[in-house]
């Protein structure tokens, strides 16, 4: 049972809406995305509700898979070398496989590699990261060629839809699909 907010005014205390008990944990996760993944995945932290979790959402300087991991690597080292602060306890990283011709395809299986030499956690795209918002509102294993695909896909379940002006009230309020992926990363989280 998790503790309760009282009044800090006086007065008799009021319960209200249960804290969850800390969990200690500390994740990082760098993203390829400068504003679509952050701003996802800081929401769904928010609809998470993981009070004493800190999760730290951060853009890497690199948009390629292997780049994106070595970003990864050194922020995670650089927090380990500092006597301020504690290890993070999880390192993510998430970036897309991309459509067949991409360039950038061909570096996904070093990056792979790379990540789980260090110890670090891919959640891979497939084939863009719309495809984790289209899951919101379609459960399906359909192929998708490439993110135009995707968003177009979407654009049947949020019309306006575009990268640059993520509508997270969208994705923030409960759907048929995300209850059970929030209930599954909950439960990931401790």
């Amino acid at each position: 049972m998790g503790a309760y907010r009282k009044r800090s005014y006086g007065g008799k205390p009021k319960r209200s809406e249960p804290v969850k008990p800390a969990t200690g944990h500390t994740f990082l996760i760098v993203v390829e995305g400068a504003a679509t993944e952050p701003e996802y995945l800081n929401a769904v932290k928010l609809r998470l509700k993981r009070n004493a979790a800190a999760i730290v959402v951060q853009h890497g300087d690199h948009t390629d898979p292997v780049g994106i991991v070595r970003e990864a690597i050194r922020r995670r080292d650089a927090r380990a070398a500092s006597s301020i602060t504690e290890p993070y306890d999880q390192v993510w990283v998430v970036f897309d496989r991309e459509a067949q011709n991409h360039p950038r395809r061909e570096q996904v299986p070093e990056a792979l590699q790379l990540a789980e030499r260090n110890n670090i956690l891919v959640a891979l795209s497939v084939p863009s990261f719309e495809f984790w918002l289209y899951l919101h509102f379609d459960c399906t294993t359909k192929a998708f060629d490439g993110c135009a695909a995707v968003k177009k896909a979407l654009k049947k379940f949020i019309k306006d839809y575009e990268k640059s002006d993520l509508p997270l009230s969208e994705f923030a309020r409960p759907c048929k699909n995300s209850s059970e992926a929030c209930r599954k990363v909950s439960q990931a989280l401790g």
